[in-house]
């Protein structure tokens, strides 16, 4: 992958030695500069999920992505610069008959497992997290705990008085065959719920932004504000709020 060019994307002029501060930075930098979403898909196009072709949305045509781009860029650069990088994948809605459709990272540097994903959208973590049974930690006003069960690892989000499960996972790791499978699965099965609605979202330090067909929410400091909005306001919110066009074609989530 083009490494410079990722790195400059993030404003950071050097490479950065192997450490967790490293990894801490990088995480934040890699959610500000680039924004979630399943634009692809919407566009009934194939999501694919090679390094180059990632490169080339993310840096040359100034796009984003969802978790399997998003962590896929991260992972790679992570490896390039000598981290111990280990693709997981997961369960986003864990009651129920749920497969796998979620990537993240395990990185081991400093004597530390810790959970790397940036692609998780608005509600995901701004940084890294200990991979620790019943670590507890606090970003940006939201709690992120993480709870053993059984065979599978449970994050959750804690804000306010509310408490939700965004995913499970194991420690095992898989291959980028694995990847390939999970993310034409997720990005091509007619009940995904990535071809039934759409989403672009952003995370700062100062802000996390998610945009639906019927809502805009907004967290700052751990609170929670939603925003009533129409179907037919997702262009114009789109454009204004991240800088994005959506085109006249018509989207998936515009037949459900």
């Amino acid at each position: 992958m083009d490494l410079d060019g990722y790195l400059a994307r993030l404003g950071i002029s050097e490479r950065p030695a192997p450490s967790a501060e490293s990894l801490r930075r990088l995480h934040v930098a890699h959610l500000a500069a680039f924004p979630f979403h399943n634009l692809t898909i919407q566009r009934n196009e194939v999501v694919d999920i090679h390094i180059d072709a990632i490169t080339r949305r993310f840096l040359v045509d100034g796009g984003g992505g969802y978790c399997f781009e998003q962590n896929t860029l991260l992972g790679t650069a992570l490896r390039e610069l000598g981290f111990d990088v280990t693709t997981l994948l997961g369960r986003v809605g864990i009651a129920g008959n749920k497969a796998l459709n979620h990537m993240l990272l395990r990185v081991d540097v400093d004597g530390e497992s810790w959970i790397a994903d940036t692609g998780f959208g608005g509600e995901g973590p701004l940084e890294p997290i200990p991979l620790r049974e019943g670590v507890r930690v606090t970003q940006d006003g939201i709690d992120y705990s993480l709870r053993r069960d059984a065979h599978h690892w449970i994050l959750l989000m804690h804000y306010g008085d509310v408490t939700e499960e965004l995913y499970e996972f194991s420690g095992a790791p898989h291959t980028s065959g694995d990847v390939e499978i999970v993310n034409y699965y997720t990005s091509m099965h007619p009940a995904s719920i990535f071809r039934r609605t759409l989403t672009i979202q952003r995370v700062t330090p100062e802000e996390r932004l998610i945009l639906r067909p019927k809502v805009v929410t907004r967290y700052r400091s751990g609170v929670r504000r939603d925003t009533p909005i129409e179907p037919s306001q997702v262009r114009a919110f789109a454009r204004e709020l991240f800088g994005i066009e959506l085109g006249d074609g018509p989207l998936l989530f515009e037949s459900v």
